[in-house]
């Protein structure tokens, strides 16, 4: 796999498209989420895209602009500190702001895994640097497979064709020496359990 063809693939899969798609999917697969109205879900999702996404994003931008960060891509773990920060608080908001107006439960169970997730890739990433697109696919195969089975629908073929999408990412991370077997394996691993367990 050359370098130009492992650059689009960690791009095009980059956690915060996975994340959107995770969202969008959460909302649409799920009755309580799925009954509600196009304006209170696209008010509540674009609250959650603004906390934990566009800001930490504007973040990382003003972070290269300063070069207090070596690559937009946050290859080096150290790069990661203050976006993982940032984007702990958004969601840490988010659940704050949406548990005042009282939405669904499995919203909020979502966004507390969320939180889960990235507070837990932040303490790793402190001494070890684990794979951030795993755990954002993990996370969205977890939410599929829940989905699968609490709800009744058959999604074996959507998990099938993303569990093939998985690899294929995971394997352009390691052809980019961006990340080892390990660190792969245990970001697909801490993603997929955080919605598992607590959904």
């Amino acid at each position: 796999m050359n370098k130009n063809t492992q650059l689009v693939i960690s791009t095009l899969f980059h956690p915060v498209f996975i994340n959107i798609a995770s969202l969008l999917l959460l909302f649409s697969l799920f009755p309580s989420l799925a009954a509600m109205s196009y304006k209170s879900k696209s008010t509540i999702i674009s609250v959650i895209v603004s906390l934990t996404i566009i800001i930490p994003l504007v973040l990382v931008g003003l972070l290269k602009i300063t070069n207090s960060i070596s690559s937009i891509q946050m290859e080096d773990k150290k790069d990661r500190k203050w976006p993982f920060v940032a984007t702990t608080l958004g969601y840490i908001f988010s659940f704050y702001l949406l548990q005042k107006v009282g939405v669904s439960s499995l919203l909020l169970k979502y966004l507390i895994a969320g939180i889960g997730t990235v507070v837990s890739i932040s303490i790793i990433n402190t001494f070890w640097k684990i794979s951030v697109h795993m755990a954002s696919i993990g996370a969205m195969i977890g939410l599929l497979v829940i989905a699968n089975f609490a709800n009744y629908i058959d999604l074996r073929l959507m998990i099938a064709g993303i569990v093939l999408i998985a690899g294929i990412v995971a394997s352009a991370r390691l052809f980019a020496n961006a990340h080892n077997i390990l660190q792969i394996v245990s970001g697909f691993a801490l993603g997929f359990g955080w919605i598992f367990i607590v959904l």
